[in-house]
Order: structure tokens, then C-alpha cells, then sequence
């Protein structure tokens, strides 16, 4: 009996280590993995917040800026002309984008315009764009998006304020003077704060 009593606690100490060293390892890799997965975060935020710096200093140094005279646009049936002829006097609130900025942000952003900008203040909404594929006419596919608001083609890339800088879609709201005023980057973690800017730049200018 006393052989068979050996062998078996031989047996169950072995099982018991085996499952100890089976625990161990699966914390060890959920530990390694849980380390991976923060620093992933840390970098993440790291980058987005550098990024919301950029804005915010681009921001600052855009607004007021004047517009440049010369920047010709083209609408959708090929005609060109001027930007300063389709400002006007009450203003515009522009959006400066391009096929090279994220597109599922770009369509973000149009269909928060259409959610916030009640549909009889969006003759006052122009769009702003630079493709590098004019052939696949997506742009003016998304003025679907936002029925009422006015699209144009411009052949540079921004319109050479700091905000183009960004490389990423931005707001400003100009006028007869042709300054770009209330400059704002949209970040997409943002989402709020660009509903709130919409707000108030309609109840402020467009009512």
C-alpha cells in the first residue's frame, strides 16, 4: 500500500506544480499583453495630444489671416472663377478638406455639418476641396451629404494658412473681407466640441 500511497502524492504534487507553472505562465502573458496594450494606449494619446498642440498653435496663428486673392475654384460642371466671388457679404462658414485627409473622418465631418447646420442656413456652408483623383468624382458625390451647402474645387493644396499644416481637415468663417476668423481643426476624438463650434457659429451669424 505505502508504494501505491508514494506514487500517488507523487503524482498529485506533480499536477499541482504543473498547474502552478500553467498558472504563472498565463499571468506572465496576460501581464506582457496588458504592458503591449498600454503602451500602445500611452503612445496613441502621446501622438493625439501632440497633434491637438499643433492645431491648437495653428489655430492661433491662422486666425485673421487673409485669404490669398488669386486662388481660382472650379465648380461641378467645369466652370472657374474666383473665390472671393462665391464669399459674399454675409459670409461663409468654410471647410478646407482633401481625398488625402482620412475619408471616413471627411464624411464624419459632412454629416455632422448636415446634423447641426438646420438645412435653410447652408447656402451660408462651402466646401473647400483638392483631389488627386479627379476621374473617381467622389466630392461631388458627397454633396448628397450636405444638400443646400456649395462645393468647390480648388486646384492647391489649402490655401496657404498655417492650419494646412495639419494635414487635416479645418473650419474658419470669413466674409467681405476675405480673413479666415474662428479657424478650428475638428478632431475626430473631439466630436462634441465641433458640434458645440457649429452652434454657436450659426446662432452667432447665420440667424
Amino acid at each position: 500500500m505505502k508504494p501505491k500511497v508514494w506514487i500517488l502524492s507523487v503524482f498529485l504534487l506533480l499536477i499541482i506544480n504543473l498547474t502552478w507553472i500553467w498558472k504563472f505562465d498565463q499571468i506572465h502573458h496576460s501581464y506582457g499583453r496588458s504592458m503591449n496594450e498600454s503602451r500602445a494606449r500611452y503612445l496613441e494619446v502621446n501622438r493625439e495630444l501632440s497633434t491637438m498642440n499643433r492645431g491648437w498653435r495653428y489655430t492661433i496663428r491662422s486666425n485673421g489671416q487673409s485669404l490669398p486673392q488669386n486662388v481660382r475654384v472650379q465648380a461641378e460642371d467645369g466652370t472657374s472663377s474666383y473665390l472671393n466671388a462665391h464669399i459674399g457679404l454675409s459670409g461663409k462658414l468654410v471647410l478646407v478638406a482633401s481625398d488625402r485627409h482620412c475619408s471616413s473622418c471627411v464624411d464624419q465631418l459632412l454629416f455632422t455639418l448636415k446634423n447641426e447646420i438646420a438645412e435653410n442656413n447652408r447656402n451660408h456652408i462651402l466646401i473647400l476641396f483638392s483631389e488627386q483623383h479627379p476621374s473617381q468624382g467622389m466630392w461631388w458625390q458627397r454633396k448628397a451629404i450636405l444638400t443646400g451647402a456649395e462645393f468647390l474645387e480648388i486646384s492647391e493644396r489649402g490655401l496657404h494658412l498655417p492650419m494646412d499644416s495639419l494635414e487635416i481637415p479645418y473650419f474658419f468663417l470669413t466674409g467681405a473681407g476675405l480673413t479666415a476668423n474662428l479657424t478650428y481643426a475638428p478632431f475626430p476624438s473631439l466630436e462634441e466640441q465641433t458640434k458645440e463650434y457649429l452652434t454657436l457659429i450659426e446662432d452667432r451669424f447665420f440667424k
